[in-house]
């Protein structure tokens, strides 16, 4: 049920006239109770002294305590926020009380049999007649199933998009491999002539030289890869964005080369590290780059640009494809809407792409004309939540 405190402010009974007759507000006052409480979401009711005024039953089931009271109790007492835990500031209902403005928040918490759940959180305020915040609304989702759909969505996406890069990281790999295999068919012919003598000596230096270079070139590679294919859910840290765009770049330069397209890069050198999940931020890199690579039939260009704004950095992704058409533009951020033929792509790149930057803090858009192309635009904050919110 609803909890309402011991002294709830009783609402004056009005009715207005509607096309059935008269709407009795006191009778549906009366219903509200087991309305909430019959909402999926766990909703929590706070004043101005951070003091629980109601909850649902479903957030007493999530979050409640031993005994099942919450009412008139503190906010603090029945849920810890991190952000007070961690640095001491404001919990996001403080944070509405503050603002006067509405806040959003993903977050991994405990329910109260201490099983670790992910929920999507909305804190809204309850104006008063002086338009001073009187309540906060919290409304706390799980999300943990659609979270664990999305990542298994995400990783088929980079599995699709690791097959299609398939040729050319063979190719990236089997060039030092094919020097490799030759270095140590003339090391072995050294050894057989059992020829010590100086130049010997040389040549079996400069081929040993030439064997551990490819074998770096080899292992560049594949450590691209492997970050490349990281779980998005990783620990955030300080992400050279510009070290993203060029290895996306390297592992796409065969399928470049094979469509006769060019790369051009305008990348800041000053360009600051942002707070951010790596492996998000390449999947970002590389599903735009890929998308534009595929877009483009032959001899286009793939325009990459990187800036800092203010607070901000910018990525900008274009092309010289055939552009997208106006009624396809809201479109593409939809799962599994696609143009591509078949086997060139999931449908799934854009929408991940736009949960990532979304998740980061930052917001992604397409600019496009029929005809000449299309630009997506990624703007990020340097120091945003890291892929939590």
């Amino acid at each position: 049920m609803v909890e309402p405190s011991r002294n709830p402010t009783t609402p004056r009974p009005l009715q207005i006239s509607g096309a059935g007759g008269p709407i009795d507000f006191e009778r549906i006052r009366d219903l509200l109770p087991a309305l909430i409480d019959s909402l999926a979401d766990a909703v929590l009711v706070v004043d101005r002294d951070r003091v629980v005024v109601a909850a649902n039953r479903r957030y007493l089931e999530a979050f409640g305590s031993g005994s099942g009271h919450v009412a008139s109790r503190k906010c603090t007492d029945t849920l810890r926020c991190p952000e007070v835990d961690a640095a001491g500031g404001d919990c996001p209902a403080c944070a509405v009380f503050r603002l006067q403005i509405p806040q959003r928040f993903i977050r991994t918490v405990a329910d109260k049999s201490g099983t670790l759940r992910r929920w999507e959180a909305t804190f809204t305020p309850v104006l008063d007649r002086t338009q001073a915040v009187s309540h906060v609304v919290e409304v706390w989702r799980e999300i943990t199933e659609r979270t664990q759909l999305e990542l298994q969505l995400a990783q088929s996406e980079r599995l699709a998009a690791t097959g299609i890069l398939a040729a050319g990281v063979a190719h990236e790999i089997n060039n030092p491999l094919a020097s490799i295999l030759a270095g140590v068919e003339s090391l072995g012919r050294w050894i057989e002539r059992r020829e010590f003598d100086a130049a010997g000596v040389q040549e079996a230096a400069e081929t040993v030289n030439t064997l551990s270079r490819e074998i770096d070139r080899c292992r560049i590679t594949t450590d691209k890869l492997r970050l490349l294919g990281r779980s998005y859910e990783a620990t955030p840290t300080w992400v050279d964005l510009n070290a993203a765009v060029l290895d996306s770049l390297s592992l796409l330069r065969y399928e470049m080369r094979r469509r006769g397209i060019e790369a051009v890069e305008h990348l800041d050198p000053a360009l600051p590290q942002i707070w951010a999940r790596e492996a998000g931020m390449r999947g970002v890199c590389m599903n735009l780059m890929l998308n534009a690579v595929q877009a483009m039939d032959g001899n286009g260009r793939l325009e990459i640009t990187t800036r800092k704004v203010a607070d901000q950095i910018v990525l900008e992704v274009g092309d010289t494809g055939p552009g997208i058409p106006p009624q396809n533009i809201d479109r593409i951020w939809n799962p599994f809407f696609t143009t591509k033929g078949s086997g060139q792509g999931t449908g799934l790149g854009l929408p991940i792409t736009n949960r990532i930057v979304d998740r980061h803090g930052g917001r992604i858009k397409v600019e496009s004309t029929p005809g000449q192309g299309a630009r997506f635009i990624v703007e990020l904050p340097v120091q945003g939540p890291g892929g939590e919110s």
